[in-house]
């Protein structure tokens, strides 16, 4: 038995003034409630109720309880109706995680929007390149990229992701264009934290992932971005990186038609159980939002 059993019961009687209309409101028989009651005060080892055919009254002890189980009462209450009202408008903090140009470029000017439109909102987010435990480290929302490994989190797809393999006019100009995935051997390529760079495979839907080979590496899509600029070699970037150098000409985009077709751009949470207003409203926000203009992740 909890000890918590008869508390609500022993509060209605006390605001209905009997046991059948505190029965009514809870939607239970009355001997459903007197039993509750007569448990409640055994347990306690006090009358709470003076009861006669007509009338109910509070003992002085049961004055004294009532005060307190109201208030916890009202507390719990007040509680409940604070999950319903989040629930019904976005409120609170949402921390979320994201990494690279995508989250500074798209991401972040649409929290903001998103802030302007839901002000009891507050943003806390992180950009880190490292795989984050979203359960262990409290985060509610992560943008992801590629291809997802299965795991227990849920992930809707709010974007493409566009690779392109680029180089500077002075090196194609020096070492030539490459026209197959196959002639990447004869070229520098800049390599990132891993050295496979994927590919779809021209005529089906089947993708393969080329390992290349260079005298650059680094973890740090700017500092790949500022050597392929430089003339070193060829480098495999997302486009939010080279879009502006491309379109400037600083960049050269080749070996297109290969271009990957599956590396989608995912929000990421938790569990889609009981998912927060603030969670649901900021994705569907994200996803309308960058359905509005052209992407290049």
């Amino acid at each position: 038995m909890s000890r918590w059993d008869g508390f609500e019961a022993f509060v209605h009687v006390v605001d209905q003034g009997s046991f059948s209309k505190a029965a009514q409101h809870l939607n239970v028989s009355k001997s459903f409630v007197s039993r509750h009651v007569t448990d409640l005060e055994n347990r306690l080892g006090a009358q709470l109720l003076n009861r006669t055919t007509r009338t109910i009254t509070l003992t002085e002890v049961g004055k004294s309880f009532y005060t307190r189980c109201r208030e916890i009462l009202n507390g719990l209450e007040e509680a409940e109706h604070a999950v319903f009202d989040m629930q019904e408008r976005p409120r609170g903090t949402l921390k979320m995680t994201a990494a690279g140009a995508f989250g500074e470029t798209y991401v972040v000017p649409i929290a903001v929007d998103f802030m302007k439109l839901n002000p009891e909102v507050n943003i806390d987010i992180s950009f880190t390149n490292r795989n984050i435990d979203l359960v262990a480290e409290g985060y509610d929302l992560a943008i992801r990229f590629g291809v997802l490994k299965d795991s227990s989190l849920i992930a809707r797809r709010i974007a493409t992701r566009q690779l392109h393999v680029v180089g500077s006019p002075d090196y194609f100009q020096q070492f030539g264009l490459p026209e197959s995935i196959d002639q990447l051997k004869q070229h520098n390529c800049l390599a990132g934290a891993l050295n496979i760079w994927r590919f779809s495979e021209t005529g089906n839907q089947g993708h393969t992932e080329v390992k290349i080979e260079g005298n650059w590496r680094s973890n740090n899509a700017r500092a790949l971005l500022e050597a392929a600029r430089k003339g070193l070699g060829l480098s495999q970037m997302p486009a939010a990186y080279v879009q502006d150098d491309i379109e400037s000409g600083a960049l050269i985009s080749v070996l297109d038609e290969y271009q990957p077709r599956d590396l989608g751009v995912w929000a990421v949470y938790p569990s889609s159980r009981h998912l927060s207003t603030k969670v649901r409203s900021f994705i569907d926000f994200l996803v309308e939002s960058l359905d509005k203009e052209t992407v290049s992740a």
